[in-house]
């Protein structure tokens, strides 16, 4: 037979083949079709493997509930795991899974991918996901994934007290700063010294005298065109002061509703010769006019009742948030229980607690939520945002994550998505969250950073969204956080030591080798003498987790983008400031990675420290 014809016949042959194939996975049930499609899509797509023979690998799975039971009808969804992923972007959807739960993909090339089990809707589980499912030529991947259940919708608030009664050894939540975010004050639970003393803020904008009497705790606020005109408060309740939030605020109760006063202690940056330094101006337009006058002289009255903290801050301070507006257009609270308590993360637990608790039934378990879903569970308070508006639109906002319906509030609960909650950006179309936007090209060119940074506090969801933490290792906050005690001594929440480097090490174990330099031990990856406790030595926060955001004071808070800020950034960011005739400080050029440990001795933020510490390397 002459070669031309054998060549026919063999392309005939495939042809038929192929025909069979087609005419095959047209007939095929519903829930193998695209499989059999995604399977085709990466042959035609991938030049160079469009032969299967050349190797595809297999991945085979089964979704259950947390009690082990098999889920049928799950959408079965893979993403291709690269170091550009960004998680989300391009998830699949591949196959469902049969009436024993299982599911299997074919014809995978050979990578790494993220597999999602989605059901149809989050009315009784919720989507989870498997990071890292390694595929090779020829080979079978076997997987297991769990859902949560989903907070039944006609689930009521208990408590954090009957939560407890069933789950004692969660008792060290009592100490965490979620718990004691609001307290009545006390001796124990006041920071600041209420001495009588008569204070003008650094700022000039607030002038006041803290004070005890009677066993309360008072605060005077003084028109600051006449010392004469004043008004007395008396503290109802604390807003921060744990050592970690390192701020404490003071409510005042006028009507049925509770307002901030104009004034901040920040407890963790005391100056002890003068402790006084440490108390701050807070939104004291709120309170005194523009020409410096008080806008309210009469205590029973509030200076503007839009400006209450039930309205503004109570959704991420309270559990079973319930806010209603009355006839005198007062924010009246309804809610369960002050403070972040168990049913903030797992979802109100009344059907859970009438039908006998029990791993699955009507509580959300962040443990087997999707990255997404999880990390939304944190990011629903530590993220700067204002509500969605329904339908009707929204007769007043908020800031925090919730639906407003003309007055009705529909806030969020643990598992349901986020963003169906939350405007990240204003009426005005700026974004509500504050960044330093250091990768701004246009401004600062090649200079700039790869990546935004916080220069607000409480925007450490925000960050972590575009970390490569969380594209490409799916990890959670709780990864790294106790969100059930107070973690390990002065850290916040950690599961372990950050300050010896046990925390990133437990993940980053190879980056712990050691070279010899000059006669000293030096850390390899960070290329500084070996002193893991030391921020100039090799402490992985000292150069991953720079201070960006401001909370009480400059620089106090950490980013959570994990990346490193060079030299060159900062210098940029301060030259743009020289040419626009604005002032350089930590408010307003961004540490980097050097300078955070250099500044005394660097007068260009680091950048000739940096390219000295470069040529080294090279």
């Amino acid at each position: 037979m002459s070669v031309k014809k054998y060549l026919f016949l063999i392309s005939a042959l495939i042809a038929v083949v192929m025909l069979c194939s087609l005419a095959s996975w047209a007939s095929s049930p519903t829930n193998q079709k695209p499989a059999i499609l995604y399977f085709l899509n990466k042959l035609i797509e991938t030049d160079g493997q469009r032969d299967a023979s050349a190797g595809t690998g297999i991945i085979v799975g089964k979704v259950t509930n947390t009690d082990g039971l098999p889920l049928s009808d799950v959408t079965i969804s893979i993403q291709s795991l690269t170091e550009e992923t960004v998680y989300g972007d391009s998830f699949e959807d591949v196959t469902t899974t049969d009436n024993k739960g299982k599911f299997k993909i074919t014809g995978l090339i050979p990578g790494k991918y993220i597999v999602r089990a989605k059901p149809s809707s989050d009315e009784f589980y919720l989507s989870n996901d498997k990071f890292n499912v390694t595929v090779k030529s020829k080979k079978t991947r076997s997987v297991k994934i769990k859902l949560s259940a989903a907070s039944h919708a006609d689930s009521e608030y208990v408590g954090s007290t009957i939560c407890l009664s069933c789950h004692p050894k969660q008792k060290d939540w009592n100490d965490t700063a979620h718990a004691k975010t609001i307290s009545t004050p006390t001796s124990e639970t006041v920071v600041a010294p209420f001495n009588g003393d008569i204070i003008t803020t650094s700022d000039g904008k607030v002038k006041f005298k803290p004070f005890a009497e009677n066993d309360e705790y008072k605060v005077t606020l003084y028109d600051l065109t006449d010392e004469s005109t004043s008004v007395t408060y008396t503290i109802a309740r604390t807003h921060g002061g744990v050592a970690l939030a390192g701020k404490q605020r003071y409510q005042v109760k006028i009507g049925n509703s509770h307002y901030i006063l104009p004034i901040q202690y920040n407890n963790r940056n005391v100056d002890e010769n003068n402790p006084d330094a440490a108390w701050v101006s807070y939104n004291a337009s709120n309170w005194y006019n523009s020409d410096n006058t008080l806008i309210t002289t009469d205590a029973n009255t509030p200076p503007n009742k839009d400006k209450s903290f039930e309205q503004n801050c109570e959704g991420c301070h309270a559990t079973g948030l319930s806010i209603t507006k009355n006839d005198d257009g007062e924010f009246v609270s309804g809610s369960k229980e002050l403070g972040i308590s168990c049913e903030s993360c797992h979802g109100p637990g009344g059907l859970h607690v009438s039908e006998g608790g029990g791993k699955a039934r009507h509580i959300v378990n962040p443990k087997y939520l999707a990255t997404d879903r999880g990390n939304e569970v944190c990011g629903q308070c530590h993220i700067r945002v204002i509500n969605k508006a329904g339908e009707s639109g929204a007769e007043f906002e908020t800031e925090y994550p919730c639906i407003i319906n003309g007055e009705e509030i529909t806030p969020f609960i643990p598992g349901k998505i986020l963003a169906n909650y939350i405007e990240e950006t204003g009426s005005d179309g700026k974004p509500t969250a504050g960044y330093w936007n250091d990768n701004d090209t246009t401004t600062f060119g090649e200079n700039a950073s790869e990546n935004n940074h916080s220069q607000k506090h409480r925007q450490q969801y925000q960050d972590f969204v575009g970390s490569y933490h969380y594209n490409n290792v799916g990890l959670k906050c709780f990864t790294c956080h106790e969100p059930h005690g107070s973690g390990v001594s002065g850290a916040p929440q950690l599961l372990r030591e950050s300050d010896n480097n046990k925390l990133c090490i437990n993940c980053h174990d190879g980056l712990t080798k050691t070279m010899e330099k000059d006669g000293e031990l030096q850390n390899k990856h960070a290329k500084h003498l070996y002193s893991s406790s030391n921020v100039g030595g090799s402490l992985c926060t000292g150069c991953h987790m720079l201070k960006t955001a401001k909370s009480a004071v400059d620089n106090d808070i950490s980013s959570h983008v994990f990346d490193i800020i060079k030299p060159y950034t900062s210098k940029a960011m301060s030259d743009a400031n020289t040419a626009a005739g604005k002032t350089n400080s930590p408010s307003t050029v961004i540490t980097n990675s050097c300078y955070d440990c250099h500044s005394d001795e660097d007068t260009d933020y680091s950048v000739e420290r940096w390219n000295e510490w470069e040529k080294e390397d090279s």
